[in-house]
């Protein structure tokens, strides 16, 4: 027979705890989930960017929800929003993750012995090379427009993305100063390159079935926009 006696439930968090009548009466210390160690919280985060950039890339941005990408990671989706705020917010670190790479590899290409000339050249050869080693990650870059929600800003507005691309500029202004490169808005310039590099990753990446020259041919051709030929 099942009894009628009902035992008073207290909810903790993600914790359900029962307490009998002999216990309800006495003082007894606060039951719940214990806090996670910083060890346990960069376990979590870690697993959930790394189901975030697989879902990301398989499935497309847009397509992807929250509470899936809490569901895969093996948390609540609450516990996820104790971590991250957003999808925006996820998105935005695993691009931080990608540009630190990226400028590691440009910032270590342009400290080779040479001219301003050759290092600006050896900085746009790491530049697309990153992208052309990681064509997945290009293509959540740069085919996933950038959004905000309440409270939210812009990648390039919360990030230091655009003083990274600063060097270009200045690996420009410096081989104006040597004469290697033409005169000019040295800004106009260090955009314009970005452009062209942009526009050769984009077609290398996206449009891989047409047979492009090779990228180093297609960097050279850009360049002499900036660089003048004995350079």
């Amino acid at each position: 027979m099942q009894s009628v006696y009902k035992v008073p439930v207290k909810f903790h968090g993600d914790i359900c705890v029962s307490r009998s009548p002999a216990s309800s009466n006495r003082t007894t210390a606060r039951v719940g989930r214990p806090p996670r160690s910083a060890q346990q919280s960069a376990e979590v985060r870690g697993r959930v960017i790394e189901v975030a950039r697989r879902l990301f890339a398989d499935e497309g941005f847009e397509a992807v929800s929250m509470r899936r990408i809490a569901a895969e990671s093996g948390c609540a989706p609450m516990t996820l929003y104790g971590y991250f705020h957003s999808k925006n917010e996820i998105l935005h670190f695993i691009w931080e993750v990608f540009f630190e790479e990226l400028f590691v590899r440009v910032a270590q290409a342009a400290k080779h012995r040479g001219s301003a000339a050759t290092r600006l050249r050896n900085a746009c050869s790491a530049y697309l090379g990153y992208w052309m080693e990681f064509p997945d990650r290009y293509r959540m870059v740069y085919l996933n427009q950038d959004h905000t929600g309440d409270g939210e800003r812009y990648y390039v507005d919360e990030s230091s993305v655009i003083e990274r691309h600063a060097m270009f500029r200045e690996l420009i202004e410096a081989a104006q100063a040597q004469a290697d490169a033409w005169p000019g808005d040295v800004q106009l310039m260090a955009e314009t390159l970005f452009c062209g590099l942009q526009g050769i990753a984009h077609s290398l990446v996206t449009i891989p079935e047409y047979p492009w020259l090779p990228m180093d041919q297609l960097l050279e051709q850009t360049l002499r926009t900036i660089l003048k030929p004995k350079a």
